[in-house]
């Protein structure tokens, strides 16, 4: 059973059925141990059967069968039933499911075990077993994560194909690189996920412009440094304003624009005093997002088994962002049209101005992080042409085509998810 806040609730709650789940390439991701750590994070376990890759759930059911129950506390970032908090609770049904119930989940909605800049410590003292990390909160605890995040404007900025692009790699960057994943191990985390995001950033603001001369003067809340300077490229004033404090800042003419998703925008309930989305296709905007960790020593008091059923069932946490992200962009979609709004693509300059203030972030990252750079950005080549040949229908849809996308249905991504397979199977715990 999955346990709320110490209230028991029945059933698994999944709406991927096990039929789909199995089928679908179990997406491992082991070795978001540190690449150097692998001798360290990824063979440390308590021992146990090891379960093949690609098993099905009676695999796994059988290989935990001898291990005693344990609940594991996990925070979700968003109210229970929440569309972001969906990924929580799914991957927490999904793995109390293919454990045969060996493994339960004891969660926490809306950050309540800890706020969302002590999560990384909550996980080192015991507070949580698994949760949200945002490392752009502390950059000086984890740099290589940082410059990583600072490159985060890369690939399409269209709703389907830059939302897979960017995952693809982002996680395979991460995954790769042993500076990345040492910073994880240094402060007690095994990331079980590296990185993630609800999709492209924009420039929503009260007022219509699309052109520089329009954002000229205008002053902007930017949530990370690239933003900041993004922000200044365009003769604009970055501020520093906490989402909390967004809408107000925007009603009452504190900040004329805010550097903001559309899932941020819709849920913060933004979008009537700001109805106005500008954006690049191919040039995005600092796109800071989060990663799922586990405490270290948690993680290695764990048979393996249950190791790498926590890892392989990371494809039900990624389908379920993937699906929350698309529903609230139709939700923030429904708005701005109610609102009278738009989605407007940049005029040229503006486009140019973002594009030079992104490659100025590209030569600082990579005069202090040379590999991860050409990693990135070698992965975002090889990503974009993936996604590309994957044959997903209207995977190259734009904002205005979007609406009737989404009544159609989320599309099948089991060959997305079978090619991160194939770039994380290497690294999987045995």
């Amino acid at each position: 059973m999955i346990i709320i806040n110490n209230r028991t609730i029945g059933g698994t709650a999944l709406r991927q059925d096990t039929t789909r789940l199995a089928a679908v390439a179990l997406l491992t991701s082991a070795a978001l141990l540190a690449g150097g750590c692998a001798e360290t994070g990824g063979a440390s376990n308590g021992g146990g059967q090891s379960v093949p890759p690609g098993s099905d759930k009676q695999a796994y059911v059988d290989a935990l069968a001898d291990m005693d129950p344990i609940t594991l506390t996990m925070q979700s970032t968003a109210p229970k039933g929440a569309a972001t908090g969906r990924r929580f609770e799914e991957y927490a049904a999904a793995v109390e499911d293919w454990s045969g119930g060996k493994i339960t989940f004891e969660l926490y909605f809306s950050n309540a075990a800890a706020p969302v800049a002590e999560v990384d410590d909550a996980l080192v003292d015991g507070r949580l077993d698994i949760g949200s990390v945002v490392v752009a909160l502390e950059p000086q605890q984890y740099p290589a994560n940082n410059a990583l995040g600072d490159l985060s404007f890369i690939g399409s900025q269209q709703p389907v194909e830059g939302l897979l692009q960017w995952h693809g790699a982002m996680i395979q960057t991460a995954v790769e690189s042993d500076e990345v994943q040492q910073e994880f191990a240094d402060n007690g985390l095994h990331a079980l996920l590296p990185a993630f995001s609800s999709g492209s950033y924009f420039l929503d603001c009260v007022e219509p412009g699309t052109a520089l001369s329009d954002l000229s003067g205008r002053t902007i809340a930017t949530q990370s440094r690239t933003q900041s300077s993004e922000a200044e490229e365009l003769d604009m004033s970055p501020a520093t304003i906490s989402y909390s404090e967004m809408f107000e800042s925007l009603q009452r003419g504190v900040v004329d624009c805010a550097a903001s998703s559309l899932t941020t925008s819709s849920l913060g309930g933004f979008i009537p005093e700001a109805p106005y989305f500008a954006y690049a296709p191919e040039e995005g905007l600092g796109s800071p997002g989060g990663s799922i960790a586990i405490g270290q020593s948690r993680w290695e008091s764990l048979p393996l088994a249950a190791q790498q059923l926590l890892q392989d069932r990371i494809d039900v946490l990624l389908q379920a962002n993937f699906e929350a992200t698309w529903e609230n962009v139709q939700t923030a979609l429904a708005a701005i049209e109610e609102s009278d709004g738009a989605v407007s693509e940049l005029d040229g300059d503006a486009q140019a101005a973002i594009a030079d203030a992104n490659a100025d972030v590209l030569e600082t990252v990579r005069g202090e992080h040379g590999d991860l750079a050409e990693s990135l950005l070698a992965a975002e080549e090889s990503w974009s042409q993936e996604v590309a040949d994957l044959g997903i229908e209207g995977v190259d849809v734009d904002y205005a085509g979007f609406r009737d996308w989404y009544s159609r249905g989320t599309p099948d991504l089991t060959a997305y998810f079978a090619e991160l397979q194939d770039v994380l199977s290497t690294q999987r715990p045995s």
